[in-house]
């Protein structure tokens, strides 16, 4: 019987809000995508080369759940600052799970200089960017 099945869990971040909310609430929202699914992050950079499971493959999809909801996020945000201190916590969430390809496509976003050089001194292979 299908009205049985289990679904999958609706994570906290993942509910959609209608109201316009500004830049430092969307900012806090990003924050808190990235904390929350810290621990996803990090399993998929252990999981990704071993065989394929089913913990393997919902830690992949929350993950990536996670990257594309903060950079919708990201996209919303017009402050210069407050963008690039988002961009660098996604960034760090990323380098975190091993994706790189994601990582160096969100540090050329980054226009802060001080914050580039943030990244840079955290993650060396940025320094020839």
């Amino acid at each position: 019987m299908t009205w049985l099945k289990k679904s999958e869990p609706t994570e906290a971040w993942e509910i959609e809000d209608d109201e316009k909310i500004g830049d430092i609430e969307l900012a806090r929202q990003i924050r808190e995508i990235c904390n929350s699914v810290a621990d996803s992050a990090e399993a998929v950079s252990v999981l990704y080369y071993g065989p394929s499971t089913e913990t393997k493959k919902r830690e992949i999809d929350r993950y990536e759940r996670a990257k594309k909801r903060a950079e919708k996020k990201i996209e919303q945000i017009s402050d210069e600052l407050l963008r690039d201190t988002a961009i660098y916590q996604v960034l760090n969430f990323c380098m975190k799970a091993g994706d790189v390809e994601t990582a160096e496509r969100l540090f050329h976003q980054i226009q802060t200089a001080r914050i580039a050089a943030l990244v840079k001194s955290e993650h060396p292979m940025f320094r020839d960017s």
